[in-house]
């Protein structure tokens, strides 16, 4: 069994990530959490067999013999914590985003094979019945060559002040988006928030992409100001069209008479799903386990930071098409 600890554990974490992490104690054990923020250590009192530290940096120094770190602080500070524990040769699963930039997402991947180990980006979304749905719609080439995807993704306002739509949302919408074209994005164009101005140090609350690929266009719309969470997406290929909006997917392929199914999940129930988490830490464990897996976890995990990396650029310079 993995010994682990958590980097960062405040309310919203625990709220999403520890009903999953408690039932994957036949995987895991967490061992040791840092708790650096405010109301943390309550938080991870939900591990009672746990030690508690002020600070990741004071954690990573007294616990030598853990195989892991679950990383979960700031998405800003992130990226330091997961070069740190890969620095002191533990595996690293993070919940994203955990880079901005391209620099910083190649000093992790070149720091993890000096330590011979993994690092991997948790996406349970890709565990869903409906992801899994669109999926197999593709392979099974019933749209025919994907012309245009669009991705949708509402959440509803937090309290207090929050990051910005994009930092929130962004990673998970081009996740989606990636998975579904599966070819290299070329160049992108974003407005972030509503003004016609960009303001660099203001969080929006909406943000909207335009994404070029060789041969299909792509959009993502964020907001994390909506009344109510909410995922949508279309896709239109050369022989037909597919819409999944909530728990409702709509197919449309030329010849066939039209339909409308329920599915038995909403995307947008994102984190909170225990048993997509779960699975992604069951996949994290069979990573670390077959060399021949390496490098999975981290799917796409590039061209999202990217996207991210160039969305600021564009909206700086009126929104204007940047080359990736």
């Amino acid at each position: 069994m993995l010994k682990g600890a958590i980097i960062g554990f405040d309310a919203e974490t625990a709220r999403l990530c520890g009903p999953a992490l408690l039932d994957a104690g036949n995987i895991f054990e967490i061992q040791a959490v840092a708790c650096p923020g405010p109301g943390e250590e309550e938080n991870a009192s939900i591990f009672p067999k746990a030690r508690a530290y002020r600070s990741a940096e004071d954690l990573l120094s007294k616990e030598p013999r853990l195989d892991f770190a679950l990383i979960a602080s700031k998405p800003e500070d992130r990226a330091r914590w997961a070069l740190r524990a890969l620095e002191n040769r533990l595996h690293v699963l993070c919940l994203p985003p955990f880079c901005f930039s391209t620099s910083e997402f190649e000093g992790l991947r070149q720091a993890a094979a000096q330590a011979e180990r993994i690092i991997f980006s948790a996406q349970p979304w890709e565990r869903s019945p409906s992801c899994r749905a669109l999926a197999e719609i593709i392979e099974q080439d019933m749209l025919g060559e994907v012309r245009r995807a669009e991705v949708e993704l509402l959440a509803p306002r937090a309290e207090g002040r929050g990051p910005g739509a994009t930092a929130a949302l962004g990673w998970q919408a081009f996740s989606m988006l990636l998975a579904i074209l599966r070819r290299p994005p070329l160049a992108m164009a974003a407005r972030l928030g509503l003004d016609a101005a960009y303001a660099p140090g203001t969080p929006e609350t909406e943000a909207s992409f335009q994404i070029h690929f060789s041969g299909a266009t792509g959009a993502v719309h964020l907001s994390n100001a909506a009344h109510a969470a909410l995922v949508r997406i279309e896709i239109t290929g050369e022989k037909g069209f597919v819409e999944l909006w909530g728990g409702q997917l709509r197919l449309e392929i030329a010849g066939h008479t039209p339909e409308t199914v329920a599915v038995e999940d909403s995307l947008a129930e994102g984190f909170t799903r225990r048993e997509w988490l779960l699975a992604e830490f069951e996949e994290f464990d069979k990573e670390i386990g077959e060399p021949a897996r390496r490098g999975a976890g981290l799917k796409n995990a590039r061209y999202c930071v990217k996207l991210l990396r160039n969305a600021g650029y564009s909206a700086s310079v009126n929104s204007s098409t940047v080359p990736l």
